[in-house]
């Protein structure tokens, strides 16, 4: 009875520390500031959390879809958002240009990033809500 009792207060004592981590990033998480209507890209692309967007790197805080051929502000911020947030520079040894032209390379950086992140069944290279989704709250 009494190794039982040990055996909870651990595993009680283990599901506090895991509770008191969520619980400091829901905090820092819920601190970041809302984000402007529109913000002036930095020279250097750096990307900051925002409560209402998640991720944002100054050129577009909407979810518009991109795909091969499709350019504008939602483009740059795709690729800003992977140049600054994946393992893409690393992994490949390049970073993308931030040209708002979703060209080949960017189709193939969203189709790096999809199977990497998403899983590669997802990895069409076409950007759409999941992508968006992904690329702005669970690639960090």
């Amino acid at each position: 009875m009494n190794a039982r009792r040990t055996a909870r207060g651990r595993v009680r004592r283990a599901l506090a520390m895991v509770a008191a981590s969520t619980a400091v990033l829901a905090g820092c998480t819920l601190a970041l500031a809302p984000a402007p209507a529109f913000a002036a890209p930095s020279a250097a692309d750096t990307c900051r959390g925002v409560s209402t967007v998640g991720l944002y790197c100054g050129h577009h805080t909407g979810t518009r879809s991109a795909r091969l051929g499709s350019e504008g502000a939602h483009v740059k911020e795709i690729q800003a958002l992977i140049n600054e947030t994946s393992a893409y520079p690393a992994a490949r040894g390049e970073r993308l240009d931030v040209d708002g032209r979703f060209g080949p390379a960017t189709k193939a950086a969203v189709a790096w990033f999809q199977w990497t992140y998403i899983g590669a069944a997802a990895s069409d290279g076409i950007v759409g809500p999941h992508t968006w989704e992904e690329l702005r709250y669970g690639s960090r």
